[in-house]
């Protein structure tokens, strides 16, 4: 007979096993609520959003009407409540999560809230006109208070479109990038508030020809907002990670035609064409056309200048490393790929050592 105490800790430790294989007792997972707290998070946030948009919008246009006189403003209201409809698609359909690339809610409020925008600036510019000429104004603007309460409404408008892309549900985006967003969108305002300034101006607000290219291009501005193309670098940080190693190092193909997917060049292309090209070809005209010269013309004009040639030049960059002339992956997402299976098994076998260690302690410990 041969006995318990002559076992070697290789025996020892099968006995265990398998006496953990009887009395192994499956526990069914508990029921998380995790997915249940993040839809009625994200369904909240969705409601919350568009009531701010419905909110503004509606008092912008009530405002508008009061200072017009003009009923049929109120016709983009109509507008306004197609974003409880749209609300409601993505409430159901995408339990509040919005789209990865573009945000359906924010471009019905800019095309509902621009409009009387237009409409109580050109009135402002009337009633600047007639105090500069007469003293006196037939239209309804009680005196300096009242034309910077209605200034701070239109200027509401990006604040509201900043606060709402907060308050919207993130949906596939991260956290970061969501903060580049949000980032994204204050620089784009302090140049859009500083250009919506020279309403102020006596060049300005005399010529209505000018009014309306100046608001044209302020219009072009605001449809920056429901495009959200700053998402495209994690993502391909991710695809590029999960790719094999002889992936990884074959050099890879030409392929023009990407380049029409491709999301940082779109995002130039977007970013000068809605804004810096229009507004600095304004500046320009206002500059040498009628004569506005002024210190913060000027830095805004080399500002705009700056940013349209260090994207112009980004986004020949972007084309001569991923398609004229394509570059090697880095070398330190390489080393990140071998090393990562090695650090497994090393922290396997760390594991396995320890439990192995373990065991025999308490093997000894049994036998003493």
């Amino acid at each position: 007979m041969v006995n318990s105490s002559s076992a070697t800790p290789e025996t020892a430790r099968r006995r265990s096993t398998t006496s953990q294989k009887k009395h192994r007792v499956t526990v069914a997972p508990q029921p998380v609520d995790v997915d249940g707290t993040r839809v009625l998070i994200s369904v909240g946030r969705a409601i919350l959003a568009r009531l701010f948009f419905i909110v503004h919008s509606m008092f912008t246009i009530g405002q508008t009407v009061r200072i017009v006189g003009r009923e049929g403003v109120w016709g983009f209201a109509l507008i306004s409540l197609l974003i409880v409809f749209e609300g409601s698609y993505t409430i159901i359909m995408r339990a509040g999560d919005e789209r990865r690339w573009f945000c359906t809610s924010v471009l019905l409020y800019i095309v509902s809230t621009a409009p009387p925008i237009w409409l109580l600036e050109t009135k402002m510019c009337e009633w600047r006109r007639e105090i500069a000429i007469t003293g006196e104004s037939t239209v309804q603007i009680e005196g300096a208070d009242e034309e910077l309460r209605l200034q701070l409404l239109e200027q509401l408008l990006l604040v509201t479109l900043i606060i709402g892309r907060w308050m919207l549900p993130k949906g596939d985006i991260s956290r970061e990038q969501l903060s580049q967003i949000l980032l994204a969108y204050l620089a784009i305002s302090s140049d859009i508030v500083e250009f919506f300034d020279v309403f102020k101006e006596k060049a300005v607000y005399n010529n209505t020809q000018v009014q309306h290219i100046v608001l044209a291009a302020w219009t072009l501005s605001l449809l920056q907002f429901p495009f959200v193309l700053t998402v495209s670098r994690a993502r391909k940080m991710r695809v590029a990670i999960t790719k094999t190693y002889e992936e990884l190092i074959m050099p890879r193909q030409r392929d023009c035609w990407q380049v029409v997917h491709d999301v940082d060049i779109w995002a130039i292309i977007l970013a000068n064409s809605l804004q810096d090209i229009p507004f600095l070809l304004v500046r320009l005209y206002l500059m040498f056309q009628h004569g506005l010269v002024t210190y913060t013309m000027i830095f805004f004009t080399c500002k705009n200048a700056l940013i349209i040639m260090l994207q112009t030049y980004r986004g020949f960059i972007l084309l001569n490393d991923r398609y004229i002339h394509p570059k090697p992956p880095d070398l330190d997402m390489l080393e990140t790929h071998q090393r990562e299976p090695h650090q497994r098994n090393n922290r396997h076998r760390k594991r396995k050592q320890k439990r192995e260690k373990i065991e025999e302690e308490q093997y000894l410990t049994t036998n003493v």
